[in-house]
């Protein structure tokens, strides 16, 4: 089988699109709901930092593991029921929380791991096939801006839950918006995908898993995540840290910043290109990871936020959508996947390699040095760029002479 695009003309806002957007908003508001408070839990029920990383870490690594081989067996196969089974996997996963000591919660992560690499990475292979390739960047912003917005405002409601309830009420409501992203999942009607003869006799090799067109916007999202990892996972002991019990304003910032550029990033893609967004993107990270390691005020949080919140919400889509552009159509779903993985890759690593620090110096020291990474990703992409424009003027005298 192979994948064909379902759009047949140039119009976004389609039913499928709205209701896929719907899907994805709860989905991963329900999953966010977890990403702050759990390794907070973990240190409650008197584990360890180390044990607190592993909640994250563990998690990430199967997920990472699914999405690295399911995004090319998407390019195969019906996405729909993937995307259904893992809905219920990370329902299923959440629920047992609830009633398990610790050890068994970190076992148990290992298997959400897998339902979120099938739900995340389905979710990605569905739009990348609904949107038109004339308005990618467009609409992969407002798909991402469903992640961005729930990666904001799902961290904010379960730390003031957290601070003011238990981590057993944070549990049910996750589940709840599980339910309501299925529900808006079912009424997405996707085409039957047609069958190739020459596909279907292809063995599948570990080369397939990987999308070679889509490694350079992957690594650069690599280096991204790093940073959100550190966030996402530490702000509420950083919180403690700093002695700002408030810390969940930071997300208030972060997602209004997202929200008022979210329309024109994306046109702005379509019709200039990366290089326009990657670079400026890049230096407002720095700037927002550096004001948030000398934050002493809920004014400092609130201007790291918005320099962050500025800086993400450009690149992450703008790199998702690049490296879908560069990729076969016909190997999108593998595209995703790869893009997708290195998202996990970057969680399993930065959740321990941050964590490690944060134990032996400071969270603010922690984040200081994530600032490292945004500054790996603008040498790697200005080098790259470098080279591009150089080859292609070489080429443009070649053909003159």
């Amino acid at each position: 089988m192979k994948i064909t695009s379902h759009s047949n003309s140039t119009k976004l806002w389609t039913k499928n699109y709205i209701f896929m957007l719907f899907a994805n908003l709860f989905i991963y508001l329900a999953f966010y709901m977890l990403t702050p408070t759990l390794p907070a839990y973990a240190k409650l029920c008197g584990g360890s930092s180390l044990e607190a990383s592993l909640v994250v870490s563990t998690f990430s690594i199967t997920s990472l593991l699914v999405r690295l081989f399911i995004g090319n067996i998407m390019d195969k196969i019906e996405v729909k029921p993937l995307l259904f089974l893992g809905g219920i996997i990370l329902g299923a996963s959440t629920l047992s929380y609830n009633y398990l000591p610790l050890d068994a919660i970190i076992v148990v992560r290992v298997i959400q791991g897998i339902g979120w690499g099938l739900a995340s990475t389905g979710a990605a292979a569905i739009f990348s096939n609904i949107v038109p390739k004339e308005k990618r960047g467009e609409g992969m912003g407002y798909y991402s801006l469903s992640m961005i917005v729930s990666m904001a405002l799902s961290p904010l409601i379960a730390i003031e839950i957290m601070n003011l309830s238990s981590f057993k009420n944070i549990v049910f409501i996750s589940i709840a918006l599980v339910i309501v992203g299925v529900l808006f999942l079912s009424q997405v009607n996707l085409p039957k995908k047609t069958s190739v003869k020459s596909n279907s006799s292809k063995k599948f090799s570990l080369a397939d898993a990987f999308e070679k067109q889509a490694a350079l916007p992957s690594l650069l999202c690599f280096f991204l995540v790093i940073t959100l990892c550190g966030i996402m996972s530490y702000i509420m002991l950083y919180g403690k840290e700093i002695n700002i019990s408030s810390i969940g304003i930071y997300f208030i910032g972060f997602v209004a910043m997202i929200l008022i550029t979210r329309p024109f990033v994306g046109k702005i893609f379509d019709e200039k290109g990366h290089a326009v967004i990657i670079i400026p993107s890049a230096i407002s990270l720095i700037i927002g990871l550096i004001t948030l390691s000398y934050a002493n005020s809920i004014f400092m949080l609130v201007v790291s936020s918005l320099f962050y919140g500025l800086g993400y919400g450009a690149a992450q889509p703008s790199l998702q959508a690049w490296a879908v552009n560069r990729s076969p159509s016909n190997r999108q779903g593998a595209a995703n996947g790869t893009f997708l993985s290195s998202m996990d890759l970057s969680y399993t690593l930065g959740s321990i390699l941050l964590s490690f620090i944060a134990e032996h110096k400071s969270y603010a020291v922690m984040y200081r040095f994530s600032s490292i990474f945004i500054v790996l990703l603008l040498v790697v992409y200005s080098y790259t760029i470098f080279v591009a424009n150089t080859n292609e003027s070489e080429a443009l005298e070649e053909e003159i002479s």
